[in-house]
């Protein structure tokens, strides 16, 4: 079956540890779109969060949030809020523990807390020039997708017995914690748009490096780990590639010949 879909993690994946574009992923994006193959962003990033590798390289169309939100070419196909009455018992336990919240709603990312280092370091860490928005009350006016608790290692065990069952718990960095509903996953969210053009999961390639992209990686027909991928990734996937910063999406693109081209040296 021909593809025509063809999913992208951000970091780790299209970017590297440096925020520094995967070598030759224009080319490859571009080359794709040639031969009429939809790419989509699939990322744990909030909506604020992507816009600028987006706009950057020309995506559309994303899930994010880890798949709570789903948007293609511009219309919103799938969106699963995080319940106001969770937020605000959740957001009640961190003030408990002197912990800050960041909250993801679709047009911006909002904290509790004013200039919090913690939080202005992971900014750091995603390679944006800007802070989320000071706004405690934001959730109470706005849908929101996705929470991030700041908390070390360990500190969250509260919040996951508390809210078993309802929210699913992912740490990307030392600094905080991915806060989304249960049940929502990218493959979730890649399913909808899939769903919405009217194209099977066979007929769709996706490439990751992280847990939040295991289950994403088993749904679509190849799913492709990054040679620097966790080995839950690695294990989830059809197809190994080189490391981000060796190429591995355009070599991989190559070797399954969705473009044409060398693989990098």
């Amino acid at each position: 079956m021909s593809i025509r879909f063809a999913f992208f993690d951000i970091d780790g994946t299209l970017i590297d540890d440096r925020r520094e574009l995967s070598p030759r992923v224009e080319e490859a994006l571009a080359a794709l779109r040639r031969r009429g193959i939809e790419t989509v962003i699939a990322t744990g990033r909030a909506p604020d969060q992507l816009r600028p590798i987006a706009n950057r390289l020309g995506f559309d169309s994303y899930v994010c949030c880890n798949g709570a939100l789903a948007v293609y070419r511009g219309d919103k196909v799938r969106a699963v809020a995080v319940p106001r009455d969770v937020i605000a018992s959740f957001v009640h336990l961190a003030d408990s523990k002197g912990y800050p919240v960041v909250v993801a709603g679709e047009k911006a990312c909002y904290a509790n807390r004013r200039e919090h280092p913690e939080i202005r370091e992971a900014y750091r860490f995603l390679g944006l020039p800007t802070e989320p928005v000071f706004d405690p009350d934001a959730w109470k006016r706005e849908d929101v997708y996705q929470l991030y608790l700041f908390c070390k290692p360990g500190q969250e065990d509260p919040f996951l017995e508390t809210y078993r069952g309802e929210l699913r718990f992912i740490r990307p960095h030392r600094f905080y914690l991915d806060v989304f509903p249960a049940g929502v996953s990218k493959a979730t969210g890649i399913d909808a748009i899939l769903r919405h053009a009217g194209c099977s999961k066979e007929a769709a390639v996706a490439f990751g490096d992280s847990e939040n992209d295991v289950e994403m990686l088993a749904y679509v027909g190849m799913g492709v780990a990054m040679g620097n991928a966790a080995e839950a990734a690695k294990r989830a996937a059809k197809r190994i590639t080189a490391p981000v910063d060796e190429g591995g999406i355009y070599a991989a693109l190559v070797d399954l010949g969705l473009i044409e081209g060398q693989p990098v040296p």
